[in-house]
């Protein structure tokens, strides 16, 4: 067993390991408790000549936490450095993160919601107060006890307004969907960064998704930089997501309107930064905006702690050929979904009737708003609801379908076009939704046999562009479901994270 710190810590076991540390088990030897000890490990591309700058961020990380004194900021105990070895102690926090608890047991209900972001908020202000930018700010980095207050944690990155920078040239640190515009614009370390980050963060815990959450970095930073999705939810808790992830930060809502908010939706008038965050059952949502067109989310990974993004041009640039790369292969592509869709089947005989959804359509609803990694107590039939919040849970309690895929069928959302027709778009989704069906993301032994998949794709009526609160939005997108072939309900995942 490792010994640190002359012997006074023992590292029991690997809790965690990112880009840039392994978090460890660790006791505490004098005090006899358990400490948790994060260990600098640096990436392997990182030259000999930087190790010191990221070494650095390490013992900045340590000096910041110390010095916040706050309930929702995790404690540092001790730093250890000797040689090349760098350790920090810190708080055991006992409890899995944002992004843990919403992949086993779905998105926050509103009051919960509000609590988590109150708590957050606290935390930040302290930083700030500080003259500290946390800089990464996002699901993974927030800690969700059963009972207590949330811990913001990773001040590893974190700059002080004051400080000379510290990132090494021709890298981006931190994970771009969570990184403001003006961040990626290459602009100066700025609270309203965090405060753009907590927005991002917020709509992952409400919706269940990363409002930017894209297959490619590019792909992402493109979105940030374009796109400005609108949580489903609505009332206060909507107008704060909503506000905190306002493009200009000249018009994002400051700390006190944030507070202001957040005390609507708690309904009490007070900053109650210490109640447990229990779900509660959610509200019930104004009819929704349809937000951007949902696209496939990479694995998520269970503890990242940092994304570097090596780059030997300067952010503006690679901006600039990310959205030259959109509009000349990406976009295309998108348009036309029904092309190179390959010579694979277009059903198998576990694929049940094609369903349509729409006002006018076998589903009554103006777009079904389901995302990848959806589980739902839901399931496709004709007349059947619209999914609602509660719908929605773990994938490790009982549900009866998955979100198995979904594909645009046409990217411009905004833009009237004409409606291909049924036959088309069932020969799209049948062809996707069996593709993907037949492929090792679903589990299961003879699944054409103990499974059925729906392909439910929008009416000509949702097809068209409706103005809605200021917005033009159209349903433009087609979803596959997998459930059980006897109706039974799941326990477990079928899809494959």
């Amino acid at each position: 067993m490792r010994e640190v710190g002359n012997g006074r810590y023992r590292l029991v076991r690997e809790l965690g390991r990112g880009g840039m540390g392994v978090v460890w088990l660790g006791e505490d030897t004098v005090l006899g408790r358990e400490v948790a000890v994060k260990e600098l490990l640096l990436p392997g591309n990182v030259p000999a000549r930087e190790r010191a700058v990221y070494q650095e961020r390490v013992l900045r990380e340590a000096k910041i936490a110390s010095r916040l004194s706050e309930p929702a900021v995790v404690t540092v105990y001790d730093l250890i450095s000797a040689g090349d070895e760098t350790f920090i102690v810190m708080e055991l926090v006992n409890a899995p993160t944002l992004d843990e608890c919403v992949d086993l047991d779905g998105p926050l209900g509103a009051k919960a919601a509000a609590t988590l972001a109150g708590q957050l908020l606290n935390a930040l202000e302290a930083a700030h107060e500080q003259g500290v930018v946390h800089r990464d700010v996002k699901p993974g980095n927030v800690m969700v006890p059963a009972r207590g207050t949330a811990k913001l944690t990773d001040f590893g990155i974190a700059q002080s307004l004051d400080d000379p920078r510290l990132t090494a040239t021709g890298t981006l640190i931190g994970s771009p969907a969570y990184m403001s515009p003006e961040r990626l614009a290459d602009g100066e370390a700025s609270p309203a960064w965090d405060l753009w980050a907590l927005g991002a963060t917020l709509f992952y815990a409400v919706e269940g998704r990363g409002a930017f959450d894209r297959p490619t970095t590019s792909a992402t930073i493109l979105a940030v930089m374009s796109e400005r999705p609108v949580p489903r939810v609505g009332g206060p808790l909507g107008e704060l997501v909503t506000g905190l992830m306002d493009p200009d930060p000249r018009r994002r809502l400051g700390v006190a309107q944030a507070h202001r908010l957040i005390e609507r939706v708690l309904g009490d008038g007070l900053r109650d930064a210490t109640r447990p965050i229990t779900p509660v059952p959610p509200v019930t949502p104004v009819p929704h905006l349809t937000p951007a067109p949902p696209v496939e989310v990479p694995p998520k990974r269970r503890r990242p702690v940092g994304v570097i993004l090596s780059a030997t041009l300067t952010p503006l640039f690679i901006i600039g050929a990310f959205v030259l790369l959109y509009f000349t292969v990406f976009k295309p592509l998108l348009d036309n979904a029904g092309l190179g869709l390959g010579d694979g089947p277009a059903s198998t005989p576990a694929m049940q009737p094609v369903l349509t959804v729409g006002v006018d359509g076998d589903i009554k609803d103006d777009g079904l708003g389901a995302f990848k990694k959806d589980c739902l107590t839901w399931t496709p039939a004709k007349d059947a609801p619209p999914i609602k919040p509660q719908d929605r849970g773990g994938c490790y309690k009982e549900h009866a379908t998955e979100v198995l895929d979904t594909v645009v069928a046409n990217s411009e959302i905004q833009q009237d076009v004409p409606y291909p027709g049924v036959e088309e778009l069932t020969k799209i989704g049948g062809t996707v939704c069996t593709r993907t069906f037949l492929s090792d993301k679903v589990g299961g032994q003879d699944k054409e046999k103990t499974l059925r998949y729906w392909v439910v794709i929008p009416t000509a009526e949702s097809w068209k562009v409706k103005t809605e609160n200021g917005y033009r939005h159209s349903s433009r997108v087609i979803h596959c479901f997998v459930g059980k072939a006897d109706g039974t309900p799941l326990t477990e995942p079928l899809m494959k994270q």
